[in-house]
């Protein structure tokens, strides 16, 4: 059986993360809210996720953080931003910092689908490629003498 995707919301307000939550569960991602970067820290160590979608600014940060959160874990996540609606600058801003993508409302499933798709597959080649090599074989027997 596959692994489900985890993706978590970082927010403070239900709009428009309700409807995100909603739109991501059924396209069978587990979802989990925080309201906060610290409350988000503690549960990327707990349980890192995929995904993070995040709103434009929380109580005790912004997206930046958030992003910086996610980079500074030690399993990768990939960031999308959650716009009220849609903002050319900020996912430009989004983009060249390194965030996946900005998302606005409404939140169509196919186009959606396509997003976190390929926000999860990127994310999951960084954790393959960043993932330790194995350890090399080490011969435990006695070593003949010439």
């Amino acid at each position: 059986m596959a692994e489900r995707l985890f993706a978590l919301l970082v927010h403070d307000q239900a709009v428009p993360f309700e409807e995100l939550k909603t739109t991501l569960q059924a396209l069978s991602f587990e979802t989990y809210s925080v309201a906060t970067c610290r409350e988000a820290w503690a549960l990327i160590a707990q349980r890192p996720p995929h995904l993070i979608f995040t709103d434009k600014a929380v109580a005790d940060g912004s997206w930046v953080n958030i992003l910086d959160l996610a980079e500074s874990s030690d399993v990768p996540a990939g960031v999308i931003v959650v716009a009220a609606h849609h903002d050319p600058q900020l996912h430009v801003s989004v983009i060249e910092r390194g965030a996946f993508d900005s998302v606005a409302p409404p939140f169509e499933p196919e186009t959606l689908n396509l997003v976190t798709r390929s926000a999860a597959l990127r994310t999951n080649r960084r954790r393959d490629s960043e993932a330790p090599a194995s350890l090399p074989m080490v011969y435990l027997g006695s070593v003949p003498r010439s």
